[in-house]
């Protein structure tokens, strides 16, 4: 009987427990395809959790996952064509574990199909809460909904903004027109559906309210204490949804990606929103190019860098820092030259840190690595600094398999110091002269390699001074 009723027991404690808020990030991967007709839940990438669901109405548009077609988030993004008329457009993600209160952010941008201002008419919604709505083929049932903002396109390339209180879309508590077409926005959302005020920091600290929201957009707070819609106080909200409605020729399109949902109000927002960032190759540089759209206490980038071999990688290193501003709501750009790498792939990361050691990561969205080709010919360089005093360096590249020696010789001919006698592979070269214990004068260094049948060979002059 004891053990029945301590079973009754635990079982009902585990019952009474509620769930540990949870954070997920939703990224749509790398890969490419389009869905433009019926339901499917299993078009899109596999959220963290709760189930992606799109639903193509009767009214055209089409749902697209595309890899930088034009410069967006990371990797793939998620284009949403609206439909034309009455019929309504969905993506969703719905019934993960939910919570009283959430934190939501995302990336987005308006416009054309190529993220131009030439979208004339359509309307977006972001729409959360919970309820049949988010996994229905119907339109919208206010009794779903917490919090939605609705976005109008009109010519000029205008977004006319509005939110949701109670069963009406007002433009009241925002300013006007807060985006428009063609730009990025990060918008971020901290809602409470609870009984009691809640706090949450961002750079300092803020409350929002008992059934209230309060909107940012690009680190600025733009919407606060706004009323909800017609949700029942103290439910659950478990889903999310973009609505998309009424443009003439499908013109209206929005752009998505990075999304952070979380069935809690978070602690604190993450301390940068990244715009872009891409990886190019010139010669033998990577070059890393990045924007943000707003920074929080941001001390910098660490730079990092890992060589594919095979089919792995090698461990990541440190390559360079590049610091950040601090706090900005300001765009800044960024840039960084890994110069003087050897031949093969490299990937590259930023690691974002913050002034209390927190940190994220973020990766190029053009290319994977940058890879730098094998010499095709032999080079031997200047020595630099040129005269040393005593220290110099000296580049070389062999463009086959060689036994490869490298001496210096002084005016008389004799050796004074061999710096290479070794088999080196295809590659670039550099290497160390140090004359500290030789007098000041003019040196020769020769390089000579042989592999075979093939040879190569050169001397250059150079000065020492001491």
């Amino acid at each position: 009987m004891f053990t029945k009723i301590t079973k009754c027991i635990i079982l009902s404690l585990i019952a009474l427990t509620p769930l540990t808020a949870q954070p997920w990030n939703y990224d749509f991967g790398d890969s490419s395809r389009s869905w433009s007709s019926g339901v499917t839940t299993t078009f899109m990438p596999i959220p963290p959790s709760g189930t992606a669901r799109l639903r193509v109405g009767t009214g055209g548009g089409s749902f697209n996952l595309e890899n930088q077609l034009i410069p967006f988030g990371s990797e793939t993004y998620f284009r949403i064509a609206a439909p034309t008329g009455g019929s309504v457009n969905k993506f969703s993600v719905y019934d993960y574990p939910g919570g009283k209160c959430f934190t939501i952010n995302f990336r987005i941008r308006f416009g054309s199909n190529t993220g131009l201002t030439t979208a004339n008419s359509g309307i977006f919604s972001f729409l959360i809460g919970d309820g049949a709505s988010f996994s229905d083929n119907n339109v919208l049932s206010g009794t779903n909904i917490f919090a939605g903002l609705r976005f109008t396109f009109s010519s000029g390339g205008i977004i006319t903004t509005n939110v949701r209180n109670g069963s009406n879309w007002v433009s009241t508590g925002i300013p006007a027109n807060p985006v428009s077409q063609l730009q990025d926005y990060i918008v971020e959302i901290y809602g409470n559906n609870s009984t009691s005020e809640k706090t949450y920091i961002y750079e300092t600290g803020y409350t929002v309210g008992a059934n209230k929201w309060d909107l940012w957009v690009n680190g600025t707070l733009i919407g606060d204490e706004l009323t909800k819609g017609q949700l029942s106080n103290d439910a659950n909200i478990d889903s999310w949804m973009i609505y998309g409605e009424t443009s003439t020729g499908n013109v209206a399109n929005i752009f998505l990606d990075d999304f952070y949902y979380h069935n809690d109000i978070a602690g604190t927002p993450l301390p940068v929103s990244m715009g872009s960032f891409e990886l190019n190759v010139i010669n033998r540089s990577a070059l890393l190019s990045w924007n943000t759209l707003s920074e929080i206490n941001n001390s910098g980038f660490v730079v990092e860098r890992c060589m594919l071999e095979g089919t792995g990688e090698t461990e990541w290193i440190n390559a360079g820092f590049v610091r950040g501003y601090g706090t900005t709501n300001e765009p800044r750009v960024y840039s960084f030259e890994d110069a003087g790498l050897k031949a093969g792939r490299f990937k590259y990361r930023l690691k974002q840190v913050d002034y209390n050691g927190n940190f994220e990561y973020f990766t190029p969205a053009n290319i994977q690595y940058a890879e730098i080709i094998k010499p095709a010919e032999f080079f031997l360089g200047q020595n630099y600094p040129n005269p040393s005093n005593p220290v110099t360096t000296i580049d070389y590249q062999v463009p086959f398999e060689s036994m490869v020696n490298l001496t210096v010789y002084d005016v008389t001919g004799r050796s004074v110091k061999e710096l290479v006698n070794a088999f080196q592979s295809a590659d670039y070269y550099s290497v160390t002269f140090d004359g500290s214990d030789l007098a000041t004068g003019v040196y020769f260094y020769r390089i000579h390699g042989t592999a075979g049948k093939q040879a190569f060979s050169k001397t250059i002059k150079m000065m020492l001074i001491k």
